[in-house]
Order: C-alpha cells, then sequence, then structure tokens
C-alpha cells in the first residue's frame, strides 16, 4: 500500500467485536423499537405488535444470511455498493450504492426528529413547557451537537458510547415490559391474542401497514458491514454480528412488546397516534408514574445512540464512493489525526439540520417522523432486492466450487420475497389513498431520489466512463 493510500485509510483494526455488536445494536436501537415504533405498528395492526415484530424477522433474516455471506467474501467499507460492483457490474453497484447512501442519509434525517419527540416530553415533565415548534427545533439542535461531538473524534469514541447506550436500552425496555406484565398477571389481564395474525385489527392490510415500521426497526443491521474495515478479523466477526443482532432483537420486540399491547384496546392505539400522541409514553406514565421519566431518557440516549451509528454508516458508504471516484472526491478524504470520514459527516449532518427544519414545521414532529420512517423503509427493502441478487450472482460467479442451490439461490430468492411483498402491499394504492401529507407525498418523493441516481449514474457513464470499468476484484478475494 502506498504512503498515500495508507494516509487515507480507514484505522485498521480498531474496533472489537463487542464493538461492532453494539453499534448493529444500537443502530436498531431496542429502545425505540418498542418507544417509537410500538405505536406506529398498533396504530394500522392493533395488539398483534408482538406479530408484526415476528414477521419483520422472518422478512429481515433472508436477506441478513446474505449480507453475512458476501460480506465475508468482501469486507469493505462500501458494504453493498463494493459487493454488487463486484459481483454484477460497477454501473449496477453504483446505482445501488447511491439508494443505500439514500437509505443511509434518510436514516440520519430521521433521528434528530424522534430526538424531538422524547425531549419535548422530558421538558413537559421537568419544566412543564408546552411542546412546540421552538421546542422541537431546540431538540434537533442539542442531538446534532451531541452527536457531533461523540462522532467526530473517531470511531473507537462512537463504539463505545453505543456499548454503553445498548445495555441501558435493553435493560430499561425489559423492566419496564415486566412490571407491566407482573400487574397485568396479577389482574389476570394476561392474553395471547398479540401473537396471533388474526387478530390484525383491519385484517391483512392492518398486518402489512403495521410492517412497514417493523422493519423500520430492523433496517440498521446493514451498518455493521460499513465497519469492516475498521474491525479485527472481518470475514468472522461481521457475519456473526449481522445475523446474531437480527435474531436477538426480532425476539426481544416480540417478547417486550407483548405487555404493552394489552394495555389499551386495540382502537386506542391509533386513536392516539392521529392526535400526534405517543401512546406507550402514556402506557410509562401509567405504570411507572414519575419513573417514567427514566423511560423518555432512554428514549432520548437511544435516539443519540440510532443518530451516531447512522453517521458512521451514512459516512462511510460515503467515503467508499468518493474514494473510488465515484463521488467527488473530497467525500474520500479522511481527518488526518482521527481517520474519520469528516466531510461526509458534515454533509449528512447540514442536510438533516435543513430538513428537520421543514419537515416538522410542515407536519409536525411525530407525524414526520412517521412520513421519513416509511422513507427510509422503501429505500432499505430495494437495496435488500439488489443485495439478494448480488450475493446469488457473486458466488455463481466467482466461488463457483463453493455455490450452493440453497445458500446461494433458494435464499437470496427467498429474501427477495420477503422484500417485494411488503413494497408491494405498503407503497401502492393504499398508501396513494392516504392523501398527499401522509401518502403521495412519500411515493412522489421517493420516486424523485429513484429517478436522480439513476440520472446521476448515466451522467457519469457518459463523462467518467472509466469510473465505471473497473475490474471485479472480487476474484481477488476469495476466503
Amino acid at each position: 500500500m502506498s504512503d498515500e493510500k495508507r494516509r487515507n485509510a480507514l484505522n485498521a483494526g480498531a474496533v472489537s467485536t463487542l464493538g461492532v455488536a453494539a453499534l448493529g445494536v444500537v443502530m436498531m436501537a431496542p429502545a425505540l423499537g418498542i418507544y417509537a415504533n410500538l405505536g406506529l405498528i398498533s396504530a394500522e395492526s392493533g395488539k398483534v405488535a408482538p406479530f408484526v415484530f415476528v414477521l419483520a424477522l422472518a422478512c429481515t433474516l433472508p436477506t441478513a444470511l446474505c449480507y453475512a455471506m458476501i460480506a465475508r467474501e468482501i469486507p469493505s467499507a462500501g458494504s453493498a455498493y463494493t459487493w454488487l460492483c463486484e459481483a454484477i457490474n460497477p454501473i449496477v453497484g453504483f446505482w445501488v450504492g447511491l439508494l443505500l447512501l439514500s437509505t443511509y442519509l434518510f436514516c440520519v434525517v430521521l433521528q434528530p426528529i424522534l430526538f424531538s419527540v422524547f425531549f419535548n416530553e422530558l421538558l413537559a415533565n421537568l419544566l412543564h413547557w408546552e411542546a412546540n415548534y421552538a421546542t422541537s427545533m431546540l431538540g434537533v439542535l442539542v442531538s446534532t451537537v451531541i452527536v457531533a461531538c461523540l462522532a467526530y473524534p473517531g470511531i473507537q469514541i462512537s463504539v463505545k458510547a453505543s456499548m454503553a447506550l445498548a445495555v441501558i436500552e435493553l435493560s430499561v425496555v425489559m423492566a419496564l415490559s415486566c412490571t407491566i406484565l407482573l400487574k397485568l398477571f396479577l389482574q389476570g389481564h394476561i392474553e395471547f391474542g398479540p401473537f396471533l395474525p388474526s387478530q390484525s385489527l383491519s385484517g391483512n392490510r392492518g398486518l402489512f401497514q403495521g410492517l412497514v415500521f417493523g422493519l423500520l426497526s430492523f433496517v440498521g443491521f446493514g451498518v455493521i458491514t460499513t465497519a469492516a474495515e475498521e474491525t479485527h478479523s472481518p470475514r468472522v466477526v461481521i457475519p456473526r454480528v449481522v445475523v446474531i443482532a437480527c435474531a436477538f432483537l426480532g425476539f426481544y420486540w416480540a417478547l417486550t412488546s407483548w405487555s404493552f399491547c394489552v394495555v389499551f384496546p386495540a382502537e386506542a392505539w391509533r386513536n392516539y397516534v392521529t392526535k400526534g400522541i405517543n401512546p406507550v409514553a402514556v402506557i410509562s406514565r401509567q405504570y411507572w408514574r414519575a419513573g417514567s421519566i427514566v423511560v423518555t431518557v432512554t428514549a432520548i440516549t437511544a435516539v443519540l445512540g440510532s443518530y451516531l451509528a447512522s453517521i458512521v454508516g451514512c459516512a462511510r458508504v460515503a467515503y467508499a464512493m468518493g474514494r473510488d471516484g465515484t463521488l467527488p472526491a473530497f467525500f474520500g478524504q479522511l481527518h488526518s489525526r482521527y481517520k474519520v470520514p469528516w466531510t461526509a459527516q458534515h454533509v449528512a449532518m447540514v442536510t438533516t439540520l435543513g430538513v428537520a427544519v421543514l419537515w416538522c414545521r410542515w407536519m409536525g414532529v411525530y407525524l414526520a417522523y412517521e412520513w421519513w420512517g416509511s422513507v427510509v423503509v422503501f429505500f432499505a427493502m430495494v437495496s435488500n432486492i439488489f443485495v439478494n441478487i448480488g450475493c446469488a450472482f457473486f458466488f455463481f460467479r466467482f466461488r463457483p466450487r463453493r455455490f450452493s442451490w440453497f445458500w446461494h439461490a433458494l435464499l437470496p430468492l427467498l429474501g427477495m420475497g420477503t422484500s417485494v411483498l411488503p413494497l408491494y402491499h405498503c407503497f401502492g394504492a393504499d398508501l396513494w389513498r392516504q392523501g398527499w401529507a401522509r401518502g403521495q407525498s412519500i411515493i412522489f418523493f421517493s420516486f424523485l431520489v429513484v429517478s436522480l441516481a439513476t440520472l446521476y449514474t448515466i451522467v457519469l457513464r457518459v463523462l467518467k466512463p472509466e469510473m465505471l470499468r473497473r475490474s471485479s476484484p472480487g476474484r481477488n478475494h476469495e476466503g
């Protein structure tokens, strides 16, 4: 490796196995699966959120296994962007890379908006301040400053913060869930209907609408693969952590959401969400009274953890593309001391601040989170489809002796199916009928981003054909 490349390389071996696991868990945010997404799931599906979480895990696991298999062969900060350039061709890889980068960027946008939801609640509990646009913007600014202080000095700081936040989240959510379950048991109100799909509020339609936010809880697992160039033994660590994190959190959410779902009648969840009220916050006050402030603080720290992990993933995909020359070269530059892609982080945070200002003014904070959550799921599902295709292509082309019809054909096909199905049911006619603000604008925006990514790919192919004509290093990565 030349001196120039060494100076501009990520800090290899900086992250331990436990650190990578913490980064993935925090990105998927155990607390937010309950505090933020449970209300939106139950507003559509009623009391069957535990089943929705299991269904979301079933949809996610085939793709997670494909991520794991190909990450073992090509450990790269570019994640699916690098893999697909090598597995299929650079044009497809670059186009999907733009969509993957968009996914992570929209995950970044999502976090300060959600932070404001809980920040407003904290101000109301402590200072009796009424939530308004000004307090929401204060929350956006506070969260961004805190995350910048953690993300900019290097990935070691980010990982240490992630480990602490993961432990806090898992413990508090489980404690609250057990408290509710114990009280319901003593009152004789335990029921198992939440695990039965037949109990869905609006039948299959309600299940699939709720599935959007079940899938949103899993979206972040891919960030684990972006730490490959900074991880000890990435060919072993990354694949294991991807699969274990998804499986563990899927069952964790199904179990902890059970007690919450029994508290309210099915229709009550939708009523709360329509009014912009987080129903889980209402439940926490009901069962922990003054102690509910612990839940709010945990939610705030969970958002900060997810915000931090989102920045890590977004910046590293942008870095990989800038390093290759497919994005402007400044994205591929690292800070000389901390070895992190500062410029990419600057762009992501400035974009986030601008978007949060506009969307919170337009829709209000909680509905703005719902809007961006739907967008994130759309792009995550599209990216997942191509990762599954890329896994099959890679092993067929470059690992023919190890090609397995089950692992490298049937499993990717299943992963594609479980990604296409939510797209078909959740982003079609039903979403369009929800009107401009909560439906049509999401479809229009998603189409616009895909169109711009396609246009940029075509322009790059014409103006810089050498950038999309590189050889496939997949031949040289035999594991």
